[in-house]
């Protein structure tokens, strides 16, 4: 998923089409330690090249799955990824706009753009679906966010006690 600008001229009205599947060989998880494999990526991609601009507009979709770690269990979890982004490329190296992805020499390489994408799709907190009985050891325990909530109400510090009966003079 590599193009040169002679690549791109070389297109039929500079119109790009990208009906590709993506395999990740190696060890993930030195990139990004949250992803413990990227299964079958499919990447459809719809662009236009200007060639007075050397810019290349895209629209990428992705769809596939990947395996990241459960938060609470450690286990596997298959996370769907479903994405859809429109980027921008450009071969101008004076290109000011930061949203405006910068050629690597005389490449673009659409590559990292889409791994990017995959991370992003990856929530922040992710529990493997029927986890019920959650972890404990000798003085610890994990806890729902709602038990978390529930205890956090009832515990008031109570060094801040007092507060509770201040009211706001209007004056």
């Amino acid at each position: 998923m590599r193009y040169s600008r002679k690549d791109l001229l070389q297109l039929k009205d500079y119109h790009l089409e990208i009906d590709d599947k993506l395999t990740f060989d190696g060890d993930i998880s030195t990139i990004c330690p949250r992803i413990r494999a990227i299964n079958e990526i499919y990447v459809k991609g719809d662009g236009y090249y200007d060639p007075e601009s050397q810019r290349l507009d895209i629209h990428l979709q992705l769809t596939g799955s990947i395996v990241v770690g459960c938060d609470v269990t450690s286990e596997d979890v298959i996370l769907d990824i479903d994405s859809d982004s429109d980027e921008v490329f450009t071969f101008d190296k004076g290109e000011k706009d930061i949203a405006i992805i910068k050629s690597e020499g005389e490449y673009i390489n659409l590559l990292p753009t889409i791994f990017q994408l995959i991370v992003m799709d990856i929530p922040l907190k992710v529990v493997k679906p029927g986890v019920i009985d959650y972890p404990k050891g000798d003085g610890w325990e994990v806890i729902s966010e709602e038990t978390y909530q529930k205890e956090k109400k009832r515990n008031i510090d109570p060094r801040l006690s007092i507060l509770k009966d201040y009211k706001p003079q209007d004056e």
